[in-house]
């Protein structure tokens, strides 16, 4: 399959788009179809994600977390793949701040995200707050 390059912009708005879903509690799962390609991978600090385990993370965060977000630092793109450096933070349902500094590379197909990997580093918080980036329910 050819990939058709995006725009800087459309890039830039499909991030943003990914990250205000991935934040926002009211999001649902199927909302994620539209942003992700179903053979997604996500690599997180040495951890592999597919869709469905994705999906699973990002409920996990729901759960633990009662706010979060995502500014960036940096995006670089060729309209098939982009890197970022941005921060997330989060505010923990016990009240604890959590901040982590986030080096990620995307590729992109169909105007999707098929890949993600990425490294992450806690600037803020606690050690158990270490696997943020990849933590799943239980």
């Amino acid at each position: 399959m050819t990939k058709t390059a995006m725009t800087q912009e459309e890039v830039h708005d499909l991030l943003r788009r990914m990250f205000d879903a991935f934040t926002n509690p009211a999001t649902k799962a199927e909302q994620f179809a539209e942003l992700l390609t179903p053979d997604c991978i996500q690599r997180v600090d040495g951890k592999q994600l597919d869709y469905e385990g994705f999906l699973r993370h990002s409920e996990a965060l729901k759960a633990s977390l009662v706010s979060s977000s995502v500014t960036f630092e940096h995006i670089v793109t060729d309209g098939v793949s982009a890197a970022t450096v941005h921060i997330a933070e989060a505010v923990k349902t016990g009240g604890e701040r959590i901040r982590l500094k986030v080096v990620a590379y995307y590729q992109f197909c169909g105007n999707r995200i098929s890949l993600v990997d990425e490294l992450t580093h806690l600037v803020e918080g606690s050690a158990q707050d270490q696997d943020l980036g990849s933590r799943m329910p239980g």
